[in-house]
């Protein structure tokens, strides 16, 4: 076969017969391969990307700085301090939680969750399309930089016994984070066994009786098409599978119900490797709500899904990580309209069980204008590079920066030493 037959094989498969065959739900699907089902508990990597530039401040609060209620007179958040009863939870003696974020807090008082501020990219942009892509391609200011860094890590460790459902995304569309040449199944928004079976019987209707290359690359496409919907029958019968009481502490919302049909996943032992979650809808320019708004509501359905995850997976979190981030922060200041405008650093959360200490990880420089980013923005005091590296580092053992999996990249500063080895 020669190369350009490979590349199409390679690198267009999972979009042509994605879009094709299942009529344009997903427009990158997997290549499915049946290479042996090598199962076990794996350590898994679950990324979640909060869409259109959370507002950090009003997540990880820095209660202590007096500067915070005097930028945002009408969405700043009550300190733990206070008797509100929307008071912040306390952290330590200077940030704190969004009360939403009860669970995170339990988890952090428990050493499985650790909370990174004034993270994200050093490049300026403060658009959502041209940040996100430079986040989940980890490849700042490099638009010809096109695949994601998780399908960079998951090509460069790949081998011939990689089983069928490592990396797995449970909607239509892959994140950008696992676009690539290396083959990972996603879900339609409809997907029932009968539905299956229709695109079974159109690939075992097609014929391959005449010779040559043309049909030896359609044997090729018919092998991976099947392979894809043999894997999309297997997730549809996990996640149809009533994993027990831990199924009734999620939030019913589409997010709960996608976090509690990852674990169900996890603990089917299929050898999962990464998976990753959009979460759209952050970006408040106007009546934020940090408590019983827009943010709040957010807040609270993230926090009470990744929180029941946590429970329902319980010891299996010594060896599975979340990883929660969105492309920027927001300004310090609020605006007019009681809302924020795109900004610069932001927050991540690490959620595990092998969090190496309780604190809040990254620096802190405080509000005062000379220590913002162009006096408006929290800085980027710690690249998200170095947050993904660590991640996958601790985790799978792959040392990222010297491999070269993040262009450009070296590590300037000292690892933040958030994570211990799994």
């Amino acid at each position: 076969m020669n190369n350009s037959r490979r590349r199409f094989i390679k690198q267009s498969g999972s979009a042509a017969i994605g879009a094709t065959l299942l009529n344009g739900t997903v427009t990158q699907s997997s290549l499915g391969r049946i290479l042996g089902n090598q199962t076990g508990s794996k350590p898994t990597l679950v990324v979640i990307y909060l869409r259109g530039g959370a507002d950090a401040l009003n997540v990880v609060i820095p209660y202590k700085e007096k500067k915070y209620a005097e930028l945002r007179p009408t969405i700043a958040l009550p300190g733990p301090d206070t008797k509100d009863e929307n008071r912040a939870i306390p952290l330590d003696d200077t940030f704190a939680l969004n009360p939403n974020l009860k669970g995170f807090a339990k988890l952090y008082e428990k050493g499985q969750c650790a909370p990174i501020i004034c993270v994200g990219s050093p490049h300026p942009t403060r658009s959502h399309f041209s940040a996100q892509d430079y986040m989940e391609r980890a490849a700042p200011g490099m638009p010809n930089v096109t695949t994601g860094w998780l399908n960079r890590y998951l090509e460069e460790t790949k081998s011939e016994n990689d089983p069928d459902l490592r990396s797995f995304v449970l909607q239509p569309q892959l994140p950008r984070s696992l676009r690539g040449t290396y083959p990972v199944v996603a879900m339609p928004r409809r997907l029932s066994d009968q539905t299956m079976e229709i695109y079974k019987d159109s690939y075992n209707n097609m014929t391959t009786k005449r010779k040559g290359s043309g049909q030896q690359l359609k044997g090729q496409i018919l092998s991976t098409g099947k392979s894809t919907i043999a894997n999309l029958k297997e997730l549809n019968r996990l996640i149809g599978q009533d994993s027990g009481s831990g199924d009734s502490n999620y939030p019913k919302t589409p997010f709960g119900a996608r976090m509690s049909n990852v674990a169900k996943i996890i603990k089917a032992n299929k050898g999962t490797e990464v998976t990753a979650l959009d979460y759209g809808g952050w970006d408040h320019h106007q009546n934020e709500g940090p408590i019983d708004g827009a943010l709040g509501t957010k807040l609270a359905d993230l926090g009470d899904s990744i929180t029941a995850f946590a429970d329902d997976l319980g010891e299996r979190m010594e060896r599975v990580l979340v990883l929660v981030m969105s492309e920027f922060g927001r300004t310090v200041r609020e605006n007019g309209n009681n809302g924020t405008d795109h900004g610069h650093g932001g927050a991540m959360f690490a959620i595990g069980r092998m969090i190496s200490e309780k604190k809040t990880y990254g620096t802190w420089n405080g509000l005062e204008d000379p220590n913002l980013y162009k006096n408006r923005d929290l800085p980027v005091n710690t690249d998200f590079r170095s947050v993904f590296a660590e991640s996958i580092h601790s985790l799978f053992g792959f040392d990222g920066i010297k491999a070269g999996l993040f262009p450009k990249y070296s590590r300037e500063n000292q690892p933040l030493n958030f994570l211990r080895k799994v």
